[in-house]
């Protein structure tokens, strides 16, 4: 009959196997609270996911800001000036599609 085998330690527990970046506090970590753990890497979540949310919003107002430049032409026959947009709108909205639904994955 065999012996019962120990089971290995989990990341969370003290002396267990450490994680690539968590916990960030070492052993010393796993003597907290785990309601409290819980909280403050709750806390750094939002934190990140606040920052990614300010870098995505600074880089679509800098591609819309691209894509509605627009020119000023003068006719030389009747001498009219005429403006155009320089990129087709349906050009434009599905560059900020493609860019805006992968932006997180292109700043990361």
């Amino acid at each position: 009959m065999e012996e019962p085998r120990e089971c290995p330690k989990k990341m969370c527990e003290r002396g267990g196997p450490g994680g690539t970046l968590v916990p960030f506090f070492g052993d010393a970590e796993q003597d907290w609270a785990p309601a409290l753990r819980a909280c403050l890497y709750f806390i750094g979540l939002l934190w990140v996911f606040a920052g990614v949310a300010i870098i995505s919003e600074i880089f679509m107002s800098a591609i819309e800001t691209i894509t509605s430049h627009k020119r000023l032409v003068e006719d030389r026959k009747t001498g009219k000036r005429y403006t155009y947009k320089v990129w087709n709108d349906t050009v434009a909205n599905l560059t900020l599609m493609a860019l805006g639904s992968s932006a997180p994955e292109i700043l990361l």
